[in-house]
């Protein structure tokens, strides 16, 4: 079976824009949303990731970063789209460095 093309949006605030190659777009605005949908509903789909750093509380996007490496979860690819510079850069970096895919789309 092949599994559909999916988008994980991860942000507290904002909603998906220019993602139109995902016919679905799950939101989730916390960090426990987004490691329950990895936890739970990942293995259905093939999941690709957008970050954003801040998510208005004590976790952050690379909090969700560092989950998807400690624990060895495939993803399709990921893109960050983060207004915060630094918070950008560590989570492109840690998930670069453990051989995640960045993608452009």
């Amino acid at each position: 079976m092949i599994k559909e093309k999916v988008l994980l949006y991860i942000d507290d605030i904002r909603l998906p824009n220019n993602f139109n190659n995902f016919n679905t777009i799950f939101v989730v605005r916390t960090y426990k949303e987004a490691i329950d949908f990895i936890n739970n509903k990942a293995q259905y789909y093939q999941v690709y990731i957008s970050f954003d750093h801040d998510l208005g509380e004590e976790k952050s996007g690379y909090d969700i970063a560092k989950y998807l490496v400690e624990n060895q979860i495939a993803i399709e690819g990921f893109k960050v789209h983060s207004a915060n510079p630094v918070g950008r850069m560590n989570i492109e970096q840690l998930l670069t460095h453990y051989g995640y895919s960045k993608l452009i789309f």
